[in-house]
């Protein structure tokens, strides 16, 4: 090999081991990078600690998009954390709403439009046609608008609680039921009050499931456990929703 080709073999070798090392680098910090997902419940008027009235909500909101937060799908979420493909936008965020209550559609939904984010919005299958929840036709015309949806189970109950049978089926009946009213598949679960075990786990990954979520506080990353992936719950008596973020993903 004369010199000049040897000095051309050493600096694309040099080149490449660059390369190498700042990719390292970079997969490295987007494993670790945090994503907070916010947990609502109730957005009304009703009582308890769960329900958010819509004037604080709309002010949560606001101070959100004021401080540059920029919601995530549940698709683009998943896309990153699980698919490690596309890329995020600066402070993002995931908002979430469990139960699928009627005042969803009638209060967060039309809030999230107006300040130009998204929801995502875990639905507790067996509840669809009663009075004060979401109906399928609701849940299509949100999906359309670009909110997202997911299983909450059939009935609700505590999963750590229950008969491997009635976890087997909480989890397939509830995901076989939003896939038909969506038309798409349906990955991703929230437990319900939080409740889950190891027997949970494998039943969610044997129907279907790639992920789920907890009521624990904290964040979720690429480096995150993907059936225990955790959430910033916001109740009536909290502060404003800057110093939630502030005390819990920080």
């Amino acid at each position: 090999m004369n010199r000049r080709r040897f000095l051309k073999t050493c600096f694309h070798s040099l080149l490449a081991a660059g390369c190498v090392q700042t990719w390292n680098i970079l997969e490295t910090s987007a494993a670790f990078r945090k994503i907070p997902v916010l947990l609502y419940h109730r957005i009304g008027y009703t009582a308890g600690p769960l329900t958010i009235v819509p004037e604080r909500l709309e002010a949560d909101l606001r101070l959100l998009r004021d401080f540059g937060y920029h919601t995530l799908t549940l698709e683009q979420f998943q896309s990153y954390v699980f698919n490690r493909t596309g890329d995020l936008p600066d402070n993002p965020l995931l908002i979430t709403f469990d139960d699928g209550y009627l005042d969803n559609y009638q209060y967060a939904y039309p809030l999230l439009k107006k300040y130009g984010m998204t929801g995502t919005f875990f639905i507790i299958t067996g509840l669809l046609w009663e009075q004060d929840r979401l109906r399928p036709e609701h849940i299509v015309e949100m999906a359309q608008a670009g909110m997202s949806f997911g299983s909450h189970t059939v009935s609700h109950r505590q999963l750590g609680q229950l008969s491997g049978a009635d976890v087997q089926d909480e989890l397939n009946s509830s995901r076989s039921t939003m896939e038909s009213v969506l038309a798409k598949p349906v990955q991703l679960l929230a437990y319900p009050q939080g409740s889950y075990n190891a027997q949970t786990i494998q039943a969610a990954r044997e129907n279907g499931y790639i992920g789920a979520f907890t009521t624990a506080y904290g964040t979720c990353s690429r480096s995150a456990d993907f059936f225990e992936l955790k959430r910033i719950p916001v109740f009536n008596y909290d502060g404003n929703v800057l110093a939630v973020l502030a005390r819990y993903a920080y």
